[in-house]
């Protein structure tokens, strides 16, 4: 594997062509509110991680209202506003990861999806 130092938002090494090294890599997908980002982001900041951020909305059964017109009255949006912020991190450290990103949510909620990396390959 050849060590890079770009800004690209992992932790982990990159290789030249595909192998068996990075398939035991993790990506961590945490959907959050966006009040919520900064607790997370300072959590993998600690850990000395980047990650990306999405906007993205979803259908829940919180819904969301908004002023309108000319503040006199409320819209109820058929959509919430969430954040996704997506990092890939090495197996063993998930764990860990994932119970400082909770403990820096201080009872909020998120939604952490966890799958394998296949391969990834700095091109």
């Amino acid at each position: 594997m050849v060590k890079d130092n770009t800004t690209l938002p992992f932790e982990v090494t990159y290789a030249e062509m595909p192998g068996k090294e990075s398939r035991t890599m993790k990506r961590l997908a945490i959907l959050v509110k966006a009040e919520n980002v900064s607790d997370i982001l300072s959590s993998l900041k600690e850990l000395n991680l980047e990650a990306t951020i999405y906007d993205v909305k979803g259908v829940t059964k919180d819904k969301e209202t908004v002023a309108s017109g000319r503040g006199s009255g409320t819209v109820e949006l058929t959509y919430n506003s969430r954040k996704v912020i997506a990092t890939v991190v090495n197996s063993s450290d998930v764990k860990e990861i994932v119970s400082r990103m909770k403990k820096s949510l201080a009872g909020n909620k998120a939604v952490v999806m966890i799958s394998s990396v296949d391969d990834l390959v700095l091109i």
